[in-house]
């Protein structure tokens, strides 16, 4: 009798076991969280710091943003700037942004930020800084590999660039990010008011945005031996016109117009993302000019499988009332998936 029991508890055991063996696999599978395939980056010139979220507390742009799902996000003009439904300047110590971008990306998700510091000036207008740094925000971690500040007295970086690294879950290289936002106008840097017509017709706001590019580029991509295996995004305002659109600008091929985009297009290892999947499809950024781009490296190139760079309902840019400001913001942004896979080619 005893040696019946020990065998019943034996072949009671053995069956538990192989059960088990069983089972586990299947709900094993249930359990493992389904790996992420796809990669979405958003770059967007948000006007003054999102000056028309301001009156909601940012409650559309959160919103907009979170509709999106982005894993990394890339603005320019993140710096607030004035007071609500005006063009009167807040001093430093009121504005919510750049000092709360850490509490205000966490409400779309975003755990990890950086913002370029704001170069010195003597401008009493500004407060003592300049207003348009850029930042970057992640549900990755990020880590600031360098500053591009320029080098006076030749090469002046109006608005600082920064390089910075993020780690994405399932992508083996580290996604490498340079924000950009070059000098605006015709004229030429510092050049007094009286002159500034004279500067313009020489095109030396080109000549120096051709400066701020080599300066940028020789602190980032440049450092690198081999940028076509590598992942970089370069994506900002660069205030700067491509003669890839001149079959909309009509302008003459040899304008020195597009002076500083075909210093872009011809030195840099960097391909225009936007004209590669719309090409002779006229896709402007700011009114009806294509100033704002977003350059890849070739193998970021290649994974892309969506671009999105047209307005839709709340990027569509209306009038504000008050003289150049728009809702929600100036510029129009650009959005592209990348596929995981072959990021990891």
């Amino acid at each position: 009798m005893r040696k019946t029991l020990t065998y019943l508890k034996l072949a009671l055991t053995i069956a538990f076991f192989v059960a088990s063996s069983v089972v586990a696999p299947e709900a094993s599978a249930k359990g493992k969280p389904e790996q992420k395939k796809n990669l979405r980056v958003l770059y967007w010139n948000i006007q003054n710091g999102m000056w028309a979220g301001q009156p909601d507390k940012y409650e559309a742009f959160v919103k907009w943003i979170k509709e999106q799902d982005p894993d990394i996000c890339i603005f320019a003009e993140a710096a607030q700037i004035y007071y609500d439904g005006t063009h009167t300047q807040m001093p430093n110590e009121e504005r919510y942004l750049p000092a709360h971008w850490g509490e205000l990306c966490a409400r779309w998700g975003h755990n990890h930020h950086v913002v370029t510091p704001r170069r010195p000036t003597s401008s009493k207008s500004a407060f003592g800084v300049t207003n348009y740094p850029q930042a970057v925000t992640s549900k990755y971690p990020i880590d600031s590999i360098y500053i591009v500040k320029g080098h006076r007295p030749d090469t002046i970086v109006v608005n600082y660039s920064g390089w910075y690294q993020v780690r994405v879950e399932g992508v083996e290289k580290p996604i490498n990010i340079v924000t950009v936002h070059l000098k605006n106008g015709k004229y030429g840097y510092g050049v007094p008011k009286e002159k500034q017509k004279e500067s313009a017709d020489r095109y030396e706001g080109e000549q120096h945005r051709i400066k701020e590019m080599a300066c940028i580029l020789d602190h980032t991509v440049r450092k690198s031996k081999n940028p076509d295996k590598e992942l970089w995004i370069m994506a900002g305002d660069f205030n700067s016109y491509s003669r890839k659109d001149n079959y909309k600008y009509k302008w003459n091929q040899a304008s020195l117009g597009f002076q500083a985009q075909d210093y872009m297009i011809f030195n840099s290892p960097f391909h225009d993302l936007v004209d590669v999947f719309y090409p002779e499809t006229f896709m402007p950024s700011c009114g009806n000019l294509r100033i704002d781009y977003m350059y890849v490296s070739r193998p970021v190139m290649n994974a892309c499988s969506n671009v999105m760079a047209q307005p839709d309902d709340y990027t569509k840019r209306e009038p504000s009332g008050v003289s150049k400001f728009y809702i929600p913001s100036d510029h129009y942004p650009i959005i592209a998936d990348f596929k995981i896979a072959k990021l990891n080619k």
